[in-house]
């Protein structure tokens, strides 16, 4: 995990870790911890209790939410956590641009910024929201999503904007763009899930907004028709970066 400012704040007063606990993580002194909290604002973790039991609701656009959605049930996890609720959406490091977005994105939806940590056992960096209402915001049920049926809002559904917004989140997060160049170029989108009534479900907008050469193969939905693949990355604005 790399060592910041913004990291130890947020394992301090977020996480509730001890310092001792903190060090150890981080590879450094308890001593450097100390230093690295001298200057924090949130001067004890009664205060920073504050905003992490922060009731949130919709600050946003249904545009952006309708991203977020699709985010989640891509790559996110919703727990409850004490008293309060956690959104942790989960990346890849390598994309870079994809982090920044979903981080401003939690942002923009909220009204408050999320808090990025890297996983020291994995490639992964974590964004990470705590506070009330997160679930009620996004219609999503608290808890591990293997475990159930996932569906897509209905009002996502009903709106064809708002469908391929969705649809950009999850193909953002679960899905996969493979270019090939030259003479035979070609090019391969698809979604990779192993939850069957999501999977029904992406199909179905799919078919909805006119892209008919989506094939569903098991744990995947893919298209392999050149123009059709094309038109779709442009349109919903897929952007795997």
């Amino acid at each position: 995990m790399n060592f910041t400012k913004e990291t130890v704040e947020s394992l301090y007063f977020e996480e509730q870790l001890s310092i001792r606990k903190i060090a150890s993580r981080l590879g450094v002194s308890p001593s450097t911890i100390m230093k690295a909290l001298e200057d924090s604002p949130l001067r004890s973790k009664s205060e920073a209790a504050v905003s992490r039991y922060e009731p949130l609701s919709l600050a946003g656009s249904l545009e952006e939410l309708a991203y977020l959605v699709g985010v989640y049930l891509g790559d996110g996890c919703l727990i409850q956590s004490s008293r309060t609720e956690l959104l942790d959406i989960a990346c890849d490091a390598k994309y870079h641009g994809l982090i920044e977005r979903f981080t401003n994105l939690v942002n923009q939806v909220f009204g408050k910024a999320p808090v990025l940590q890297k996983d020291p056992s994995s490639n992964c960096v974590h964004i990470r929201l705590y506070g009330t209402g997160i679930s009620a915001t996004l219609g999503m049920d608290l808890g591990p999503k293997n475990r159930r049926d996932l569906h897509i809002p209905s009002w996502i559904k009903e709106n064809e904007d708002f469908t391929r917004w969705c649809l950009r989140g999850l193909f953002e997060t679960d899905g996969y763009i493979h270019y090939r160049r030259g003479r035979d170029k070609s090019v391969v989108v698809g979604f990779s899930n192993t939850n069957e009534s999501l999977l029904d479900e992406i199909q179905q907008l799919l078919y909805n907004l006119g892209y008919v050469k989506f094939r569903r193969n098991r744990a995947r939905i893919d298209c392999w028709q050149y123009d059709e693949a094309i038109r779709f990355i442009t349109e919903v604005g897929v952007e795997k970066s």
